[in-house]
């Protein structure tokens, strides 16, 4: 009988050390389909912000750039809600999602208006291009710091992934709008992105307060 429990023990020991192994080597399933979407999102948003057409006005470049830019944040936190871990996080991103949604329409408001009066001055687009790749290098970089590499789990969980991930892309989104109030002479795209700098600052506060929840 002692015979059979030490075997029972041994057997039951190596099978939790190989688990906890296989836990340690890498991400689960769920975690690594949630990765691979940010590895999407990534690469969609590269390739929309990269591959943006001149217009000759820098307010038509601005306000093309910043709705795909904010489209990326909603698909971001959408892929929260479908991997996301914990359930008292679904109502904030829910709210998340409104607020992008609602910037979303601000910045549609405002393209007709501009469409309707360009400005075309290729000298003032090529110098808002030049100071935009810094930026556009940033957003990359705060949403995916490993590059071209697969995504790796920041933290402990998918949620601190994300909450980690949409807090420094507040930081970048800030930088965005300074520099296009800088530039532009135009009221309404002034007023957007007075806007967008407060949906910012109001949405990197309540992701802090989130951190903080988890982490106690």
């Amino acid at each position: 009988m002692n015979v059979f429990r030490k075997l029972l023990f041994t057997f039951i020991s190596i099978f939790l050390l190989t688990y906890s192994v296989k836990a340690a080597d890498g991400p689960n399933l769920k975690e690594s389909d949630y990765l691979k979407k940010i590895d999407l999102i990534y690469l969609e948003l590269k390739d929309s912000l990269g591959s943006t057409e001149k217009t000759g006005d820098l307010n038509t470049d601005f306000l093309n750039q910043v709705l795909q830019y904010q489209r990326a944040l909603i698909a971001l936190s959408k892929n929260e809600l479908q991997y996301g871990e914990r359930k008292e996080l679904k109502q904030p991103v829910d709210q998340f999602i409104d607020g992008l949604k609602l910037n979303l329409k601000k910045i549609s408001k405002v393209q007709k208006k501009v469409s309707e009066n360009p400005v075309y001055d290729e000298t003032k687009e090529a110098t808002y291009l030049s100071s935009y790749e810094e930026i556009y290098q940033q957003i990359l970089t705060n949403l995916k710091v490993e590059g071209e590499q697969p995504t790796v789990l920041i933290g402990n969980s998918i949620d601190m992934v994300f909450l980690t991930r949409l807090s420094k892309q507040c930081e970048v989104w800030t930088i965005f709008m300074n520099s296009i109030l800088q530039q532009t002479e135009d009221d309404g795209v002034k007023e957007l992105a007075n806007d967008l700098i407060q949906s910012s600052d109001r949405l990197k506060g309540e992701i802090q307060a989130l951190i903080k929840q988890i982490e106690q």
